[in-house]
């Protein structure tokens, strides 16, 4: 019997290990070699004298802070801005939520190529911010608005706040809204209220979205590419020109090391200060405190005499109060044109009959579409991409079902292998695509569409791979056992049970794995030049070197895209809860 049990546990071990064996040979292999590949090259040869020259430079030390200020100040301001859209958010329900969601999905969806794109169009000379002015009479002549400092700290910022509403809101749906009404019984002010209370309870919350913004602005190079200039270099930004130019690998290599340990510098700083800050929520701390007053009885006298109140000093004028409530709508109105304004903005630019961007257009005309579809290099880009975000979508998908299968729910080192599946999340997306182009062009890969899904399906696996566990999660395991004690065997068990009931998370997985393929810009940028072009690649290169409405109206397909798919997804999940809702009303009981 002991035999049977023993050879049984052996069984479903080596299963396991059969499913773990694909994602963790394509990590191993396609994330962690490409990551260790940059260490040799970066400290090979004169590698003393290459680290010297960058942090000997005043040019490279100029780059290193300027990187470090861009990506401290656009991660504040992400934080104080979509704080309160977060809050907000994890408050609202019915049509709000479903409305809010969209507000903050969207623009996470859209490439960030083609929001930044969008701020030529706002920012530039005859743009829509110069434009109002003109016409209000506030400027006799434009503003130099682009090519500055905080024109790209405005894009990493609107490109950000998806990022932060979604950390947050998890941690903020947990706090109970009525802390701030017994806050506000006892007196204090709003201000006091939020900073006090609601603040410390999201410091875990707070803590993850400025990391992660932190290391998605610090790694950016498109923003400051497009938007800024030689003076406002971000260390990104010269790691691709240097592997686009050819010049120096090793100095490329030296450079990302140096990017990834400052940001790992910077984010255990970070760290420290939110630990400080949440210190007081946990009672091991105060244990020390609070057993020198175990023995001291409280005097509970005061609680049995009559108070009279005071009459409050302060005076809140009727008009104060009433602009109180107009905050929350005033706010958002003002959020939501920043978020979706970039978007909007494509569509009339793309239909302008000018040569160059200006806003409002001085006519409208289809040349510019007329000119992408016939176009055959445009049009190859489009199937190009096409192609490279079906087959990533269909990896990333396999490889989320075998993974969520292989973990299960009672993996003895469950957060360690989740850690190392969802790692790929946490490398800044440059060095992964520096270290990428590095591997691959040792075994021929790069410029090629194998070399691209490799590289997608590794940025993307864990974005869908999260979807499905928590679709997992919710499967009820009682109705595995009950297959299992009538006979079903493990293949039979997936089929019938377990993949029906997985299927809407792998579907809502699927289609962001398509999305997030089609629109990825750095991978596609790092490993894509001459024989393979995706669509991000062509429309890079058609920002750069051509800032005309071509590049709008090719951003603005893409936006449609990107909406389409979304609404399909909506459309299918409200689809099949009505279904279910049916089929569970034809079932009561008369």
């Amino acid at each position: 019997m002991a035999r049977s049990s023993g050879l049984a546990t052996w069984d479903v071990n080596w299963g396991r290990l059969l499913l773990l064996a694909p994602v963790t040979i394509l990590l191993l292999f396609a994330f962690a070699l490409p990551l260790l590949a940059i260490v040799p090259e970066a400290f090979g040869g004169d590698a003393a004298g290459r680290f010297v020259r960058i942090f000997g430079s005043p040019v490279y030390r100029t780059v290193i802070w300027t990187t470090v200020r861009i990506g401290l100040e656009a991660t504040a301001i992400t934080l104080v801005v979509a704080f309160p859209l977060a809050w907000i958010l994890s408050r609202a329900t019915g049509v709000k939520l479903l409305l809010l969601s969209l507000l903050v999905l969207v623009p996470f969806l859209t490439s960030v190529l083609v929001r930044t794109f969008a701020w030529l169009a706002i920012l530039g000379q005859r743009g829509l911010v110069n434009a109002m002015l003109l016409n209000l009479g506030l400027i006799e002549e434009p503003l130099p608005l682009l090519f500055r400092e905080p024109a790209v700290v405005l894009a990493l910022v609107h490109s950000s706040i998806p990022m932060m509403v979604f950390a947050l809101v998890t941690v903020l749906r947990r706090i109970d809204g009525r802390v701030l009404l017994a806050a506000h019984t006892l007196g204090a002010t709003p201000l006091r209220a939020w900073l006090g209370i609601v603040v410390p309870l999201a410091i875990r919350g707070i803590q993850s979205g400025v990391i992660i913004v932190f290391l998605f602005t610090m790694a950016s190079f498109i923003a400051p590419a497009l938007l800024g200039n030689q003076r406002q270099q971000m260390l990104a930004q010269v790691i691709q020109s240097e592997i686009e130019t050819g010049a120096d690998w090793p100095l490329a290599a030296a450079l990302g090391i140096t990017l990834a340990i400052t940001a790992t510098v910077i984010v255990f700083g970070l760290s420290i200060v939110a630990r400080l800050f949440s210190r007081w929520q946990n009672p091991s701390q105060l244990s020390a405190v609070s057993s020198a007053h175990q023995t001291v009885l409280a005097d509970t006298s005061l609680l049995r005499r009559p108070v009279t109140l005071p009459k409050s000093r302060l005076r809140i004028p009727a008009l104060f109060q009433s602009g109180s409530m107009l905050a929350e709508p005033i706010y958002l109105g003002v959020i939501s044109s920043f978020i979706l304004l970039p978007l909007v903005v494509l569509f009339p630019v793309s239909f302008s009959s000018a040569d160059v961007l200006i806003f409002p257009p001085p006519g409208y005309s289809l040349r510019w579409f007329e000119r992408i579809l016939g176009s055959p290099e445009w049009v190859e880009a489009g199937w190009t991409s096409l192609r490279i975000g079906a087959t990533t979508c269909v990896l990333s998908v396999m490889l989320a079902t075998l993974t969520v299968l292989g973990l299960g729910r009672n993996f003895r080192s469950q957060a360690a292998a989740e850690a190392f599946v969802q790692s790929p999340l946490t490398v800044p997306s440059v060095v992964f695509a520096l270290g990428a182009y590095l591997t691959f062009a040792r075994v021929g890969l790069v410029d090629t569409e194998a070399g691209i899904i490799i590289a997608h399906t590794v940025l993307i696996f864990p974005v869908v791979y999260l979807v499905a566990a928590a679709t997992f999660s919710s499967i009820d395991p009682w109705l595995s056992f009950a297959a299992a004690s009538l006979g079903a065997n493990p293949w039979r068990i997936f089929k019938t049970v377990v993949f029906p009931l997985l299927l809407p998370g792998l579907a809502i997985g699927a289609l962001l794995a398509m999305l997030l393929s089609f629109d990825e810009s750095v991978a596609s940028i790092f490993l894509s030049n001459l024989s393979v072009k995706t669509l991000p690649r062509k429309l890079w290169e058609g920002i750069r070197f051509n800032t005309s409405p071509e590049a709008a109206a090719v951003s603005a397909m893409l936006l449609c895209v990107t909406c389409l798919i979304i609404l399909v997804g909506i459309a299918a999940i409200f689809g099949r809860q009505r279904g279910a809702r049916l089929l569970r009303s034809n079932r009561a009981p008369v």
